[in-house]
């Protein structure tokens, strides 16, 4: 067995693998594991989504839930400073008609998207990455116009963390877009999404309607069944299709959308999220799951085994014993690969896991301790746990 604790297997080595003959205290220590994971992550988001949004996350949306952060709004994920921060740290890319989706962010006025050197400077010629300007964003937002940042958990340290949880919890892939806006009209107007959708307000307050299941695309609804002002740590989980718009109030606000794709959005859009590491659809939920990924960065750097200390799990999805190769190793698939490792090093996964974000303490003179850091720093190096403040 190779000396890591634990490592990546590539195919061939996956050949390898005989079912069964798992140690059964190991199986439902991983299993108790999993469902911990899942309890504790809907803890913490009950703090922030609301009792009746975190009970709802568990199976796809059949109904409207709203919630309301409990506690100091302090707390929140995200603000407006941390937003401003991260749009003028460095250059962006702003979307046009070549860049597509893989800008980082987008403006838009009612007749569609606008073109960058509007709200920046542009550093090359010809180049699509804006320096933003900070005052010219602030009264573009003014006069009506939105921005649009995609994948903003991504970028955000306790966004990605409170995503985490989602996927945990939801079993869903998430894909988020933070939308600011200080005017008084809807840019998107009246439509609808193909997956179920969390509108979580971080600052500011916008107002938020959802017609009827008859609303045409594009079209105003014949009744609205629901018209709520959404402020500061409120947040409203609806259904795949619903039909709904979201109004600015004439302030500054910062709506964050989480859209859920479970596997049977997927299957409906008939894609493949090749994304997760996927070549076909996966054959059951269970399986999905195993692929998500987490939104919390891994270290940058393998950890030496003395420096451990508080870690989190970068395995929403949980993990899943797939069986014994013939050099002893414990074969176990999580967060979209397959891995090879010892029975005393998938036990501390599953125990980091149910726990996190825990402590690992650095390694000093108890032989226990100093295998448990060990241990961790090879599951940092494979990209299971990482390092957090």
């Amino acid at each position: 067995m190779t000396s890591r604790a634990v490592r990546r297997l590539d195919e061939v080595d996956r050949l390898a693998v005989q079912q069964g003959d798992l140690p059964p205290q190991l199986v439902a220590r991983v299993r108790t594991a999993n469902e911990a994971a899942v309890q504790h992550a809907a803890t913490r988001l009950r703090a922030r989504l609301g009792d009746r949004v975190v009970a709802a996350l568990a199976a796809p949306c059949t109904e409207p839930a709203l919630g309301t952060a409990k506690g100091d709004t302090a707390a929140l994920p995200c603000g407006r400073a941390q937003y401003e921060w991260w749009l003028t740290a460095e250059p962006r890319l702003v979307a046009n008609a070549t860049t597509g989706a893989n800008a980082d962010m987008e403006f838009r006025d009612a007749k569609g998207k606008l073109p960058g050197e509007r709200f920046g400077n542009r550093l090359e010629p010809d180049s699509d990455t804006f320096q933003m300007d900070i005052h010219r964003v602030r009264r573009a937002l003014t006069e009506g116009i939105t921005l649009g940042i995609r994948q903003f958990d991504r970028c955000i340290p306790s966004l990605a963390e409170l995503v985490d949880d989602i996927i945990a919890v939801s079993g869903a892939d998430v894909f988020t877009k933070l939308f600011v806006s200080a005017g008084s009209t809807s840019i998107t107007g009246w439509h609808s999404d193909r997956q179920d959708v969390i509108a979580f307000m971080l600052w500011g307050s916008k107002r938020f309607q959802l017609g009827d299941w008859d609303t045409p695309e594009g079209g105003p609804p014949s009744q609205v069944v629901l018209d709520e002002v959404l402020h500061e740590g409120d947040c409203l989980l609806f259904p795949e299709g619903h039909p709904h718009q979201a109004v600015p109030l004439g302030e500054d606000s910062g709506l964050l959308s989480i859209a859920l794709l479970r596997r049977h959005n997927w299957i409906s859009r008939d894609q493949v999220p090749i994304h997760l590491g996927a070549a076909e659809f996966p054959p059951s939920d269970e399986a999905y799951r195993k692929l998500l990924r987490a939104r919390t960065g891994p270290s940058a750097e393998p950890v030496p085994s003395t420096k451990v200390g508080r870690v989190r799990s970068l395995i929403p999805g949980g993990v899943e014993l797939l069986g014994s190769a013939s050099s002893g190793e414990i074969v176990f698939a999580a967060a979209g690969g397959v891995f090879g490792a010892s029975t005393q090093a998938v036990a501390l996964l599953a125990d980091l896991h149910a726990d996190s974000p825990t402590t690992v303490h650095a390694a000093k003179s108890d032989p226990a301790e100093r295998a448990d850091s060990t241990i961790a720093a090879s599951l940092i190096e494979a990209g299971l746990i990482a390092c957090v403040p």
